[in-house]
């Protein structure tokens, strides 16, 4: 019985969206692609490209073949690397309104191949979920997204491994009807009549997707057109006049606020007002609470308190003696000598290991963001200085996901200071890199702060 229902359901899909495409049909998808390659690949990554075809079986069941290329590198040689996905799949169709337009799932086979630096091949599973919009009767818009398994892959590099990716591109439908789903179209504007509830629209007027012109629609229902109503929102039942709007949508003074909202509701004809109907009060464009006219200072940064002159206070968050305008390193625990940028002195710390406060990386990645390139010219600077030491950079993490990949991490982000000191002058015998990944907590790893402590760079003296 179950069967049957099944069966049932499926053949009043079929029938459903015959119109759209048949049996026969050839889809043609064109499309740009970004991967996320598994970590036990160490592959960076990247935006590619490919293409599919497609065959329908049914008009809801389609047989696909599709192929894609990525040229990117490894994340450990930084030799280029090329992936080549070929897949075949079986794709279920279900329709969403006209133009072929309908959210698609399949499954099938994968072969992953890796040239250039490296040369192996592996076979997996494939699957597919997303959606096609159709723009025209053979042209649509797809957006999908990928995941390939592949389960004991060649080298025994793992014991699996998934690669996940996003596509999107142009279709086209050939032998596609030109109706979607709704084939009879009276006015000719592109929605079925089945679906259209402005079965007359004329000629050569835009459409919304219920096939109503905007010359058509009546959102809130007061019997005056959108296009001629001057107060769009009135409620349910609000007798309206010739300009759509109710007694408490009015606007006495004329000033283009209604009175409902309006402060000022007897402002002089021809005045300029602001959203609360009342005249500005004089210019402030830095917005720093000083009028124009009074500001000494006009360009404060925005948010900065300012002095009744309309300059900024010179405010010191951390009370290094380093004002925040100038200080690199804005968070200096309190008691640490400065230098004029703010930052620890970092040889003048009877403490052998200094943490570099301030050197951050974009999340899940060995990239500095721009505030710890400030910070590093800053040690860079006093490392040239004191070319009589010699330093190690040592990258930590919290213990968050897995162990394996927290230590590459760590030695990456590590290596990435001591490339960064070196660029801005720092001599390769003076500075050494290392990671532990999470091994040296210098906090517990069960609250969120403490993760935070622990994920952090440190400068230690070797000698």
């Amino acid at each position: 019985m179950r069967v049957r229902g099944i069966t049932l359901v499926l053949l009043l899909t079929a029938a459903s969206v015959a119109s759209a495409q048949s049996a026969g049909t050839f889809e043609i998808t064109g499309f740009g692609r970004f991967t996320r390659f598994d970590d036990t690949l160490r592959i960076q990554e990247e935006l590619g490209g490919g293409g599919s075809l497609g065959f329908f079986l049914l008009p809801i069941l389609a047989l696909e073949a599709e192929g894609a290329y990525t040229r990117t590198h490894s994340n450990v040689t930084n030799l280029p690397v090329s992936s080549i996905p070929l897949r075949g799949r079986l794709s279920l169709y279900i329709p969403i309104g006209g133009y072929a337009s309908g959210i698609r799932i399949g499954a099938g086979y994968v072969r992953n191949l890796y040239r250039k630096s490296v040369n192996f091949d592996d076979n997996g599973f494939t699957g597919i979920f997303g959606f096609r919009w159709g723009l025209s009767p053979n042209f649509g818009f797809r957006i999908d997204g990928t995941a390939d398994y592949v389960r004991s892959p060649e080298g025994g590099r793992a014991d699996h491994y998934i690669n996940w990716g996003a596509q999107a591109g142009l279709s086209l439908m050939l032998n596609a009807s030109p109706g979607g789903t709704e084939t009879k179209d009276k006015d000719q504007d592109g929605v079925g009549d089945k679906l259209d509830q402005c079965a007359s629209t004329p000629a050569g007027k835009a459409v919304d997707a219920a096939g109503c012109a905007a010359s058509q629609r009546d959102t809130d229902s007061d019997h005056v057109n959108d296009e001629a109503d001057r107060c769009p929102g009135t409620g349910v039942g609000e007798v309206v006049d010739a300009e759509g709007c109710s007694s408490s949508q009015k606007d006495a003074d004329r000033d283009g606020i209604l009175d409902p909202t309006d402060r000022c509701p007897d402002t002089p004809a021809g005045q300029q007002v602001d959203n609360t109907g009342c005249i500005p009060v004089p210019p402030d464009q830095d917005k720093d609470g000083v009028a124009d006219r009074a500001d000494q200072c006009p360009g404060s940064p925005a948010g900065q308190p300012v002095t009744p002159s309309g300059c900024p206070v010179r405010r010191d968050s951390d009370g290094d003696g380093v004002h925040d305008g100038l200080d690199l390193c804005p968070n200096t625990p309190k008691g640490e000598k400065v230098n004029d940028n703010g930052c620890t002195i970092i040889f003048q710390k009877q403490a052998r290991t200094v943490i570099l406060r301030g050197v951050t990386f974009e999340t899940g990645k060995a990239t500095l963001t721009p505030e710890a390139r400030d910070v590093l010219r800053d040690i860079a600077s006093q490392l040239v200085e004191n070319l009589q030491y010699r330093v190690q950079i040592s990258g930590h993490t919290d213990n968050t996901g897995r162990r394996a990949t927290n230590l590459r991490l760590s030695i990456a982000r590590a290596r990435t200071v001591e490339t960064f000191l070196e660029a801005n002058g720092v001599p390769r015998t003076q500075v050494t890199s290392k990671g532990f990944g999470s091994a040296v907590p210098i906090a517990p790893n069960t609250t969120a702060s403490g993760r935070a402590q622990n994920r952090r760079v440190e400068l230690h003296r070797t000698n």
